[in-house]
């Protein structure tokens, strides 16, 4: 990864933002985010409305409720909020409870925001009361203690990160009823506005000592509030700072390629308070910052899994993706998840394709939504505003195994919705951010025959401040990684994700290899293959520059665990999360004991209970080569036999199946083999069907012989996957370095030049 450099300079940028009260730190400069342009577009007079829809777009919005049942159902739970027609809250003191304040402010701008709306589509003879309650609402203004009460407390019932959120409530009721407004009412309800939005503007920096939400979220309701106040003399100021603001979370926090660094949990907390805005800088100012966001919005789908969900890993629980939000942005927007669909089309097939249920339930059951801003955020009224029932659905036709430059990588089966077939392991090797960051370096997830199996244990049982959050949840062993002495791999250097190579995709079999490095000294290095589709090889070495103790910590998720020689078995229930399934799980490694130990795990806030995981412990070794293999298989076949044999000390391994199937790893450069199979590489596998298909896949070796009649011998290392079919002999390779070599095919030998990755078709 190329770090990149702002134009006006590393040192002039932290000069500007240390002055606002940032910290002065390098590294919050050299990331490869993303940003918008610092020459903000301004409306050229201000409308209303404008922020979501002008008013000749009015009626058409009325006509939607009966476009199709999604937008029914969107209607009916909009038009049945508790916010409307409803009677406003008492005005808070500085002495109640924080509770009772921040439910006050969520309550209030939800109120004017919700009947705003209603006056602006309604047509049910109540529109002089929806306009009504709306202007009541606003002329109280932030009436009570917010301004007396610190934001940046811990726990501050007015913090910024919900002030952002209030804000865009407030400035889209007011934007909705602004034609309406007597001159007199007009006054007193902007001059509240502009009172808010000043004192956010004043205080943005010093809210937040890095670039992370609590800074992010206020900027974006600062923003939205500047493009609604467009004719105030400091309303461009407002809307600079608002994008410096926002610019220096997306160049941190987000990658080039779309991932954020605090997990699943806080994109959405952010993405609530960035998709208003850039919908009302677009239809406000006419600046398209979707496009400069882009890689942020495709990013939940290359990591989403068989159910749609994105992951637990950081502070995070589990996630739906609420794609159709922002679908009506990219209607003419091409993507790299599909080779002729617009985005627009793959963010509404990623929404249909999502299972809701489990999120369903924990709202029902809790009073939580999924949003992290329940108390604030109006949902069902972005829903309906957001939502095209006229996109079509378009599932994404590139290949399900996706790498990210950043350090994700996804070894995902296929593309289906739901289907107990699928298989996706998310591969998880980011740099590492100052805020919410775990101690996860080269972990992997698993979900699987629709269950969670291989899991992350989350972020916490219900808040950030939980001290379980500190003493479990984050550390390492909390997490599937490697420790060396009790530690677990990091970065490079900063900013820098971990090294990356041996990259291969082929229909049979995908692998890559991810180096980290230990704080101590040494490095892991783990390989990750993906076979046939359906089952996953996990490879780790562990090199240290003096003896001490390796530990390769195993989660499986919310199961029970059985243990037989090399086998564990782990078994899922039927539960909110998926089917009942089994998760077949060996390991080999030389010197290794293994102990069971019980840890906490949470995929939705407030669900939470103890599993038991694993440890695969070395003792006195400055090495470690260990071998582990994922089987995921149906809950009735979770009984069958199913044996592996361990063949000698280099983990070489044979399935029971008469003989059909070889999997070896080896760490020692010489070539090892079975019967007619021989290779050098560092993993290898090899199947040979009942029908004659043949299959096998080689990572960094320079000779392979798969048969008498097939052979491959490099002068260098090389990634290759071979199979034999109707189209003749396929050969899928990659190659870090150009390579020079022989193919032997049935008594003829061909010479190849490899460089980089590709497919060969021998005829």
């Amino acid at each position: 990864m190329v770090a990149r450099i702002l134009s006006l300079g590393v040192a002039a940028a932290i000069a500007a933002n240390a002055a606002f009260g940032l910290n002065e730190r390098e590294y919050y400069y050299t990331y490869d985010g993303f940003e918008l342009p610092s020459q903000v577009t301004m409306p050229a007079k201000e409308v209303h409305p404008s922020l979501w829809f002008s008013a000749d777009e009015a009626a058409a919005l009325a006509k939607k409720k009966d476009a199709d049942d999604v937008a029914a159902a969107y209607w009916k739970e909009l038009a049945g909020s508790e916010f409307v027609l409803a009677e406003l809250p008492p005005i808070p003191s500085l002495v109640d409870d924080k509770k009772v304040v921040h439910k006050y402010y969520g309550t209030l701008t939800q109120v004017a925001a919700y009947n705003a709306f209603l006056y602006q589509v309604s047509n049910d003879g109540k529109k002089q009361a929806y306009l009504d309650k709306a202007v009541e609402a606003l002329k109280r203004g932030y009436a009570g203690p917010l301004y007396q009460l610190d934001p940046i407390v811990k726990g501050s019932a007015v913090d910024e990160i919900y002030q952002g959120v209030w804000a865009q409530s407030f400035a889209a009721a007011y934007d909705w009823v602004q034609p309406a407004l007597s001159k007199e009412d007009d006054a007193i309800i902007r001059g509240h506005l502009v009172e808010h939005t000043q004192y956010m503007y004043e205080n943005l920096w010093s809210w937040a000592g890095s670039p992370h939400n609590h800074l992010s979220k206020p900027a974006w309701g600062l923003g939205s509030m500047a493009l609604c106040l467009s004719d105030h003399p400091d309303a461009e100021a407002w809307l600079e700072r608002a994008v410096a603001a926002s610019n220096a979370n997306t160049r941190y926090f987000f990658s080039g390629d779309g991932v954020y660094r605090e997990g699943s949990f806080y994109y959405l907390f952010s993405f609530i308070n960035f998709v208003p805005f850039l919908y009302h800088y677009e239809n406000a100012a006419g600046f398209d910052g979707f496009s400069v966001f882009q890689p942020a919005f495709e990013w939940p789908i290359v990591t989403r899994n068989g159910k749609g969900w994105t992951p637990n890993i950081e502070d995070s629980f589990i996630k739906p993706y609420p794609s159709q939000l922002v679908a009506g942005a990219f209607r003419d927007k091409p993507t790299s998840l599909h080779s002729s669909a617009p985005l627009s089309e793959v963010l509404q097939w990623n929404f249909h394709s999502t299972d809701y249920s489990a999120f369903d339930k924990s709202e029902a059951k809790t009073g939580y939504n999924y949003t992290g801003a329940s108390w604030d955020y109006p949902k069902p009224l972005m829903e309906y505003l957001c939502y095209q029932p006229d996109i079509v659905a378009t599932q994404p036709d590139v290949s399900p195994v996706q790498f990210l430059e950043s350090g994700q990588s996804v070894f995902r089966s296929d593309w289906n919705y739901n289907d107990p077939n699928s298989r996706t392991l998310l591969f998880q090797a980011v740099a590492e951010a100052d805020n919410h960051e775990h101690y996860d370096h080269l972990s992997f997830i698993l979900q699987a025959e629709n269950q969670l199996m291989s899991s992350d244990s989350g972020y916490t049982r219900a808040s950030y401040g939980q001290a379980i959050r500190r003493e479990w949840y984050l550390t390492a062993e909390a997490h599937n990684v490697v420790l060396a002495n009790g530690k677990a791999p990091g970065d490079v250097a900063p900013n820098l994700a971990p090294i990356s190579r041996s990259r291969l995709v082929s229909p049979f079999f995908s692998c890559e290899i991810k180096t980290a490095r230990y704080a101590d000294g040494g490095e892991h290095q783990r390989l990750i293959a993906m076979l046939e589709g359906d089952r996953f090889a996990v490879l780790d070495q562990v090199e240290l520059p003096a003896a001490g103790q390796v530990e390769i910590v195993m989660h499986g998720g919310r199961a029970s665990l059985d243990v037989v020689d090399d086998l564990y078995a782990w078994s899922y229930q039927d539960d909110d999360y998926g089917s009942a399934a089994g998760l077949r799980q060996w390991f080999w490694g030389k010197g290794f004991r293994t102990k069971e130990f019980s840890g906490e795990l949470t995929y939705i806030k407030g669900d939470y209970a103890a599993f038991p995981y694993l440890k695969h412990i070395k003792n006195g070794t400055a090495d470690a080569f260990g071998l582990t293999l994922l089987d995921p298989v149906a809950a009735t076949e979770q009984g069958e036999a199913y044996a592996y044999e361990r063949k000698s000390e280099t983990a070489v391994v044979v399935r029971n199946a008469a003989g059909s199937e070889w999997i070896a790893a080896n760490r020692t450069g010489a070539a090892i083999g079975e019967s007619v199979w021989k290779t050098d590489a560092l993993f290898s596998f090899f199947k040979v069907s009942d029908s004659g298909l043949l299959r096998a896949a080689a990572v960094e070796g320079e000779y392979v012989r798969i048969s008498k009649d097939l052979e491959f011998q490099f002068n260098g290392p090389a990634t290759i996957a071979v199979e034999s079919g109707a189209a003749g002999l396929q050969l899928y390779y990659s190659v870090a370095n150009p390579v020079q070599g022989i193919a032997r095919v049935s008594g003829k030998v061909y010479r190849l030049d490899l460089s980089d990755s590709g497919l060969i078709v021998f005829q």
